[in-house]
């Protein structure tokens, strides 16, 4: 007889994605089990670019200080003349490096191996009593009127077995890849292309023999476009190696001895000697996005629901992006405390943001390819800062999209928007702008990504935080930006209608003065925080003694701007019961 257990969610697949998925629900409360083909935690560096606003998530579910200190800089990229590959003959930056700024205190991207991210990840979660179980895969999909049967195949070898047992959950999360089964069983169209004459080969292997100096080689060849080296740290001999380009067989490069022999003949680097390959895979470049995220109960994050190329590094940061949207409101709907409903608004958020980067990373990946070999007319060692020369250059083209702080869901049904008047928005204009935001323009609504703001004095608890610091995935945060003096009660008195383990409360002051103490032993229990610095209210935005409240959602967007009680009631009508 069949194995049949229960769950609220079942999630499949144990990438970055498919973990964070995880940790935002345990953090909430939800129970949950996270199933993965893999018989062991995965090996290899894979996906390794992190944007600066998912360090910002990653602050929220308590594993940005692991992330940090393992991480490396993006390092600076050189070309070197071929055949040799020791005078280095152009020198660049990747990204335009920058500082923090108070509302962005990550400013830069970093690089971190895929098996140590998951890691870390699986620490965290099993601080909540959560742990993978691998080699198991989803074999079948039945939905019925308020749950989901999924049956799973134990898996030897990496492959399924005729061993099954059925998990009945809630909801599922299919978070198995571009390769998984989740959205093939629910039928979904993956449109896009592929670039059947391009191709990548990808791997981690030992390396001696490289000249002393070589940091982050783009060693340009000609029958390819590129092979690119890098050493996972300084001084190390263990290398995260790219093929990339046209003309050569991604398959049969994915043997170790021919990978071996295929980059001593292209670079012609004499003495180069291999140890062993931890992983080599070759990728076939595909840009393609389901027509929707949903069916019936259940929802595909990350690769499962988009794949592109890994020009701009978004793949990680977009499938978390993905996962913290859908968490939160699956916990709340669990919860009885939101309509079934509310889910639907996953695609219609996540959709036009996930179209718009593929737009932008296959123009990345274009124009990478197209380039035979870089600029050989410069003198040696000449460096090349980010922020110059032709933006047509993928390796030197970078702007606010890639770092995700742009994203936004002005368009979204459930955001509401008061300070600013909407009603001249051009709405096919507000959905094109999704993935690169509105950078420049000094304004901030419903739907942009909420601003930190640090140096605030707790009155309650006599420290200084931020607002990153309040910020977490259970909860939406208030912020009542206001003078004590002029603050109206009735506001207060609306908040404390919503439940506590789903919404906090924040009043944002210049200064407290004697009303500080009035707050906080008042029955309300909103805590006051002293911005004295002004940071707060610049980023948000505030002109002196102006009354304005923002409600922040748990994934750390602005889900409403309003200014009164009535403007707090109306938001929540949108997403609770």
């Amino acid at each position: 007889m069949t194995e049949t257990t229960t769950t609220p969610v079942l999630i499949t697949g144990s990438g970055p994605t498919g973990l964070v998925a995880a940790l935002w629900l345990a953090q909430s409360g939800i129970k949950i089990r996270i199933i993965e083909r893999a018989e062991g935690p995965r090996i290899g560096s894979r996906g390794y670019g992190l944007q600066p606003r998912t360090f910002e998530l990653f602050r929220y579910l308590g594993v940005q200080d692991q992330v940090q200190k393992s991480a490396v800089p993006i390092p600076t990229m050189q070309a070197y003349k071929i055949p040799g590959g020791t005078i280095p003959v152009k020198t660049w930056d990747l990204y335009e490096k920058r500082q923090p700024w108070p509302d962005r205190p990550y400013a830069n991207g970093m690089c971190l191996e895929q098996s140590v991210l998951e890691d870390i990840l699986r620490q965290r979660l099993a601080d909540y009593g959560v742990s993978v179980e691998f080699g198991y895969a989803l074999a079948d999909l039945e939905q019925i009127e308020d749950d989901v049967i999924a049956t799973v195949a134990m898996c030897k070898n990496g492959k399924p077995t005729e061993e099954t047992k059925k998990i009945t959950a809630k909801y599922v999360i299919g978070a198995d890849g571009a390769k998984g089964t989740s959205r093939k069983l629910l039928g979904l169209t993956f449109l896009g292309e592929t670039r059947d004459a391009d191709g990548m080969v990808w791997g981690d292997v030992e390396i001696e023999g490289l000249h002393p100096g070589y940091n982050q080689p783009l060693s340009h060849t000609k029958d390819i476009n590129s092979i690119m080296i890098r050493p996972f740290a300084p001084g190390s001999k263990k290398f995260h190696v790219g093929i990339i380009g046209q003309n050569f067989d991604p398959i049969e490069e994915t043997n170790p001895d021919k990978a071996n022999e295929f980059i001593r003949r292209q670079t012609g680097i004499e003495g180069l000697s291999f140890g062993k390959w931890s992983w080599i895979s070759y990728y076939k470049p595909n840009m393609r996005v389901v027509n929707k995220f949903q069916a019936g109960r259940v929802f595909i994050v990350g690769d499962a629901a988009h794949v592109h190329s890994p020009s701009g590094g978004q793949g990680i940061n977009c499938g978390v992006q993905d996962a913290s949207n859908i968490a939160w409101k699956i916990a709340l709907v669990l919860k009885s405390l939101a309509p079934p409903s509310l889910l639907d608004t996953y695609t219609e958020e996540r959709l036009p943001v996930i179209t718009q980067m593929l737009y932008a990373t296959s123009q990345l990946y274009s124009n990478l390819v197209a380039k035979e070999k870089p600029e050989m007319d410069v003198p040696e060692n000449t460096v090349v800062p980010a922020t110059a020369g032709d933006r047509s250059q993928f390796l030197q083209w970078r702007n606010d999209a890639l770092e995700l702080y742009g994203v936004n869901y002005r368009y979204s049904s459930i955001v509401h928007e008061e300070r600013t008047d909407t009603s001249l928005w051009d709405a096919e204009n507000v959905i094109a702008h999704a993935y690169s935001g509105y950078e420049g323009r000094d304004t901030l609504c419903a739907g942009d990504r909420a601003p930190d703001a640090p140096n605030l004095f707790d009155i309650r608890k006599n420290e200084t935080k931020s607002l990153l610091d309040i910020f977490t995935p259970s909860k939406h945060a208030i912020l009542v930006f206001t003078k004590l003096s002029a603050l109206d009660p009735h506001i207060l008195e609306t908040i404390q209608e919503y439940p506590a383990d789903i919404v906090q409360s924040f009043i944002i002051t210049k200064s407290a003065g004697d009303h500080g103490g009035d707050i906080k032993v008042s029955p309300f229990q909103t805590d006051v925080l002293e911005d004295r610095e002004g940071h707060a209210a610049t980023s948000y935005r505030i002109l002196q003694d102006d009354l304005t409240i923002f409600i922040v959602r748990p994934d750390s967007y602005i889900g409403a701007v309003v200014g009164n009680a009535a403007g707090i009631k109306k938001y929540f009508s949108k997403i609770l019961v």
